[in-house]
């Protein structure tokens, strides 16, 4: 029942962006009109710092345009009433927390890949540049993190009626270590810092946050919907 519940979920979500085009569509062109604007606004060269500074401009990208999905999680359903028949309905409450969490990381992956590649044409041509490998695998462990703990926050922000400025207040602190690592993962595969273990280390950690964040989606979901 949970499992069948979970897919009618994600299922119901991926129709209605499939329909509208509205979330990733507005995230693939924030995503994009962002590296154009930190390789001009920067007079067009390479930033002073490299490709290690480019790597930062990513993850900020990155979580910035994970706030477009997030300011819109749940708001459709409590603007069509739709939330009140989600909570009513005979199913784990952290469900809701699940499948709106699956989704979004379904939009971040989905947008990644126009993203990277847009990445790799503005600021990695020249230069040495991150291993690819776990570039990607950084990637897809920030995105896992990001929808845990955004889909959380989505849920609490989206009772209130500035749900747009209190999503950000609430989400971007608990975002700063994910950056932090997702950064030093990257930025460390970079030579002349190669080490294996510095990279495991930093993946690790990624893992670690979303493994808390997924503990805490999962266990306080309940209790963030309560009216």
């Amino acid at each position: 029942m949970s499992r069948r519940a979970l897919v009618a979920l994600v299922r119901k979500d991926l129709v209605l962006e499939l329909r509208g085009s509205e979330v990733v569509l507005a995230m693939v062109a924030f995503v994009v009109a962002s590296f154009v604007l930190f390789r001009f606004g920067l007079g067009g060269g390479r930033p002073a710092g490299g490709t290690r500074a480019a790597t930062g401009m990513l993850w900020v990208a990155i979580v910035f345009t994970a706030m477009l999905a997030l300011t819109r999680s749940f708001a459709r359903e409590r603007e069509h009433g739709i939330w009140d028949g989600l909570l009513a309905a005979p199913i784990d409450r952290a469900l809701l927390w699940l499948a709106r969490a699956c989704s979004t990381c379904i939009f971040l992956v989905a947008v990644q890949v126009v993203a990277l590649p847009a990445f790799w044409l503005f600021f990695l041509q020249d230069g040495p540049a991150p291993d690819y490998g776990v570039l990607v695998a950084a990637v897809l462990l920030a995105d896992v993190g990001i929808a845990a703990l955004g889909s959380l926050v989505a849920g609490l922000a989206s009772a209130g009626r500035a749900r747009e400025v209190l999503l950000p207040v609430l989400f971007l602190p608990f975002a700063i270590p994910l950056v932090l690592g997702a950064v030093s993962a990257t930025t460390g595969t970079i030579s002349p810092q190669t080490s294996g273990l510095h990279t495991l280390e930093r993946l690790g950690y990624l893992g670690l946050y979303d493994t808390v964040f997924v503990l805490f989606g999962w266990g306080l979901f309940e209790f963030v919907v309560e009216d």
